[in-house]
């Protein structure tokens, strides 16, 4: 009889647990300066590295759904940092770009990630750092050639 997987195994579940450790301590890092959920700032940093762009090439760069990138952009929006613009060439797209507040709001978290990052090295042993990297790559890698798409679930023949 196989073992049950249990969920401190279970490599989903730890990249997650992981992330949102992480995630945490940056926000703690960065104080409440108007607070940015995760696609937020995603669509935030693709436009401040990419700008103008359209919520299709965030949604290919930064993994979003379109629904998580269309609030994103309202709330962004709203706040003052972007700019929609109808693309001359296609109606059915919106050209986005940073305001100059949200170009200076891009370059604030661009500092405090930086900052944050140099803290991680200094703190983290530098080999678990470059396992993890390298780790991260592969699987990026497999995910951007397609060879790693969401499985069909697949029958377990019975024993016989």
């Amino acid at each position: 009889m196989q073992d049950q997987l249990r969920l401190e195994a279970f490599l989903p579940f730890r990249l997650i647990r992981v992330a949102e450790i992480v995630d945490n301590g940056f926000t703690h890092f960065c104080g409440p300066d108007d607070e940015l959920s995760w696609s937020e700032w995603q669509v935030l940093w693709s436009l401040g590295e990419r700008s103008p762009t359209t919520a299709k090439a965030i949604s290919g760069y930064a993994g979003l759904t379109k629904t998580k990138i269309s609030r994103a952009v309202k709330v962004l929006e709203d706040k003052g940092y972007l700019l929609r613009k109808r693309d001359r060439s296609d109606r059915r797209f919106e050209l986005l770009s940073l305001t100059s507040k949200g170009r200076d709001r891009f370059e604030r978290l661009a500092s405090e990630a930086a900052a944050f990052q140099r803290w991680l090295e200094r703190n983290v042993n530098i080999a678990y750092l470059s396992s993890l990297d390298s780790g991260l790559v592969g699987l990026e890698d497999l995910v951007s050639t397609g060879h790693l798409r969401a499985p069909q679930r697949q029958t377990e023949e019975p024993l016989a």
